[in-house]
């Protein structure tokens, strides 16, 4: 009996540390914001964060790209959002006089490779994170 309750004590701290080590975890990220059939492509390739800076926003709001939902490209990794963010994102997106270098902070809860998005708003990217273009390095 005493192997019995020992047992299931055992089971049951298993399951709690399992579940939490499970949950996804509050986290801003920043980046710029890829539909995902663009970013499986962008990935395979070198310099991931400068094709996500140069993705259009014209493609992403393609029919086949945007169904395929919304993601962000921060610090060279890949983050897909739930389907709430994606719809945030389309919506920013759709709105934002940028073309391309679409751009933003993301906040939300990251668990098993998904932002479940709490916001999401345009930013503006730091020096640090940009690499240089021609007319930065023209003197």
């Amino acid at each position: 009996m005493k192997s019995l309750a020992a047992f299931c004590t055992l089971v049951l701290f298993a399951a709690l540390t399992t579940a939490s080590a499970q949950e996804a975890k509050p986290t801003v990220l920043k980046g710029y914001v890829v539909d995902q059939m663009c970013a499986m492509k962008m990935a395979k390739k070198e310099n991931v964060m400068e094709k996500a800076e140069g993705h259009s926003k014209e493609c992403a709001l393609e029919d086949d790209c945007a169904a395929s939902g919304y993601g962000i490209f921060s610090d060279g990794k890949y983050y897909k959002f739930d389907e709430k963010g994606s719809a945030k994102a389309k919506t920013l997106i759709e709105k934002s006089k940028r073309e391309k270098k679409l751009y933003f902070e993301v906040r939300g809860k990251v668990g098993d490779g998904t932002v479940e998005v709490a916001s999401i708003k345009e930013a503006t990217p730091s020096k640090m994170q940009t690499p240089p273009t021609k007319s930065d390095t023209k003197s």
